[in-house]
């Protein structure tokens, strides 16, 4: 039996995971998070929550169809149907239509059900990855040791990804070439409605790059918790201030553009290092013959779903190698 490691319990470690598992594979994944999710997962504060990270997906991949329709039916994934729109100074029009999806009741349930019963070792950080001659070894941040696997997939974001590919250094070099941007991502709870009638909303100017109401998605409590990501300029700008500062300012630029808001019940900022993608995608990097590689969003064009089909195609890369 094939014995695979996968670094990374986001989208696309899960969906390699899962669909190796599928195919009589032996996997442990390791995660330096407390729960798998990645990107889709959700922040919890008390009664509050909110979803911090990917917003929703679209399945356009004739792959991830099936996935989707099984999510749906398990009520762990449902259709969002709030008003979005595409913000430009004073103009706001209606979003292109196409059906986006969340998980339910947030977004961490779809990594819930993915991770299901897979073997995954949680606050995990993995520092070194190396080949020896009884196959690819593993070592902790901790020195803690794991292996020996036949395959190794590595599913966490670029620049994390590239001190763990020393030994195939044409796959590191392709890694290093991808640029990842940060984002700090708002996250509010009004005493009242704030001055927006939207849903959600792609920000073409200003700021910030997208604004939506959490409690507008199925499944979420019903309260007025908003979720905001500025741009990676303005992230930058304020990345190392203090979070109480940077959630001030949030609300300046918003009164600035929407007008006077009511009192917050809640208000927290999160630093998300390696937000988004750019530059051309690689595609899935794998070495057949030593058995390693890398996946994730950034991989196929930074979407969910990018993430989710890089999973199934390293994964059909390992089983097609026997």
């Amino acid at each position: 039996m094939t014995r695979v490691a996968i670094i990374g319990a986001g989208p696309a470690g899960l969906v390699a995971a899962r669909t190796l598992v599928d195919a009589g594979a032996d996997v442990c994944v390791f995660d330096k998070g407390r729960r798998p999710g990645g990107r889709l997962n959700t922040r919890e504060h008390g009664a509050y929550q909110f979803d911090h990270g990917a917003q929703f997906f679209t399945v356009r991949d004739e792959r991830i169809s099936p996935m989707l329709e099984d999510w749906v039916s398990l009520k762990v994934v449902a259709l969002w149907e709030g008003r979005l729109v595409r913000l430009m100074g004073d103009t706001a029009e209606v979003a292109r239509p196409t059906k986006r999806y969340v998980g339910t009741p947030s977004m961490v349930s779809l990594a819930g059900e993915l991770s299901g019963d897979l073997e995954i070792r949680r606050s995990t950080r993995i520092a070194g990855v190396e080949r020896n001659k009884k196959g690819w070894q593993l070592h902790d941040e901790r020195g803690g040791d794991y292996g020996a696997f036949d395959q190794v997939v590595i599913a966490i974001p670029a620049p994390q990804a590239v001190p763990l590919l020393s030994e195939v250094p044409l796959i590191q070099r392709a890694v290093e070439a991808v640029d990842m941007a940060p984002c700090f991502a708002g996250m509010f709870v009004f005493a009242e409605p704030p001055p927006m009638d939207f849903d959600g909303a792609f920000v073409g100017d200003g700021p910030f790059t997208w604004i939506a109401r959490d409690a507008s998605k199925p499944g979420r409590p019903d309260v007025e918790a908003w979720v905001v990501h500025a741009n990676s300029e303005w992230t930058r700008r304020h990345w190392s201030g203090d979070r109480t500062d940077v959630t001030k300012r949030f609300l300046e630029e918003l009164t600035m553009r929407f007008g006077p808001f009511p009192n917050t019940l809640f208000e927290r900022a999160h630093r998300w290092g390696y937000a988004l993608a750019g530059g051309s995608a690689p595609g899935v990097l794998w070495d057949a013959k030593l058995g390693i590689g890398a996946v994730g969003d950034w991989c196929l064009g930074g979407r969910v779903e990018g993430a989710l089909v890089s999973g199934i195609q390293i994964a059909d890369k390992i089983v097609a190698s026997g």
